[in-house]
């Protein structure tokens, strides 16, 4: 990646990246919504994955018609995250958001996004609220609900617990402030929930504001699972595989590495694990299912220090699994116990009456 903290950026030109690869379908409405913002200080950077589809002659023909959109197009396919991290080198703005190739964006959502970051200074990115649409673009928002909580707060552990109590992740698609996207850390892409990652970086690193209208609407395919999604970001050269162990250890070491204090690292680091490996219970469901395997496989990679993470979680899980089934033996022997005292009181009161 470019180094964007030395690259002149223009003052208030929003950049807008949009990875594509084989996206003809909803690639026109993705655009149009997009060219109908009210600000109208943007570039619209196309980044093509060598699409085999339509896409190529829909982005040209959208180029030769409006000079604010920039094509690219890659000979060969470089895979989903080579992609995402291209049209972020090719921004030239003050300010960045991501756009994926199927979304709709609404015409206000970049004016605003940037003037909630001009009245905040120190706020790294702009969230917004969401809907989710199907693929005809009907609002699905009641029907599939999802648990989207914003980084947001005063507090660094405040803004990380939005984000570990969320079953869907959708900042990623904020509105940035460029500079801010710079730091070599936060690139784990091509890692399961790497956008995860990098927001938890973000809002650990500093303020996060919050547009609070349904500015993005989110396109959602009932039928795709996690590990269809996880299938979309491997490539021939690396396989990735959703492990929401690893995604966890990844966060502590967003937090071990960010700039607070140690007691405030401690505190930050067992809420995480507590609100994401345990109240949350999808990412929790699939922790316990793993089980030791992601330990076994960071040990056999030399990465004690993930390897010994990896199984306190495991073992914790082991426990709590462990504590669940006790209860429940309890409560199901308390159960036959109580019952005949039941049957017996109620016989009684019938016999008095």
């Amino acid at each position: 990646m470019s180094d964007q903290s030395s690259r002149e950026l223009q003052s208030g030109l929003v950049s807008v990246g949009l990875p594509v690869y084989n996206g003809a379908q909803f690639l026109r409405e993705a655009v149009d919504s997009l060219l109908a913002q009210d600000y109208t200080n943007f570039e619209l950077i196309i980044s093509d994955n060598a699409s085999e589809d339509e896409t190529e002659s829909i982005c040209r023909e959208y180029a030769a018609h409006d000079a604010r959109v920039r094509y690219y197009r890659a000979e060969q396919n470089m895979g989903p995250a080579w992609n995402f991290l291209r049209v972020y080198d090719l921004a030239g703005g003050e300010y960045f958001l991501w756009a994926a190739h199927d979304d709709r964006r609404a015409p206000r959502c970049l004016s605003l996004c940037v003037a909630a970051l001009e009245q905040n200074p120190r706020a790294l990115m702009c969230c917004m609220d969401a809907r989710l649409i199907d693929e005809n673009g009907q609002d699905v928002t009641a029907t599939y609900p999802f648990r989207c909580y914003h980084p947001t707060g005063e507090r660094p552990i405040e803004r990380l617990r939005g984000l570990v109590r969320s079953s869907s992740w959708l900042d990623v698609y904020s509105l940035f402030r460029t500079p801010a996207l710079a730091e070599p850390r936060q690139w784990k892409i091509n890692a399961w929930g790497g956008d995860v990652v990098l927001v938890a970086q973000l809002c650990l690193s500093g303020e996060v504001v919050e547009a609070k209208e349904q500015l993005l609407d989110y396109r959602y395919f009932s039928s795709k699972t996690v590990e269809d999604v996880a299938r979309g970001q491997s490539t021939s050269a690396k396989s990735v595989e959703v492990s929401w162990s690893n995604l966890t250890t990844d966060i502590l070491e967003c937090v071990q590495s960010s700039p607070l204090g140690f007691l405030e690292k401690f505190g930050v680091k067992w809420m995480v694990v507590v609100e994401f490996c345990f109240r949350n219970k999808s990412v929790g469901w699939g922790i316990g299912k793993e089980g030791f395997d992601g330990a076994r496989r960071a040990f056999a990679g030399g990465l004690y220090g993930r390897a010994f993470t990896l199984s306190a979680i495991a073992l914790l899980k082991r426990m709590e699994g462990f504590i669940q089934r006790v209860k429940r033996s309890l409560q199901s022997r308390s159960g036959r116990l109580v019952a005949p005292l039941q049957r017996e009181r109620s016989s009684e009161e019938r016999r008095r009456g």
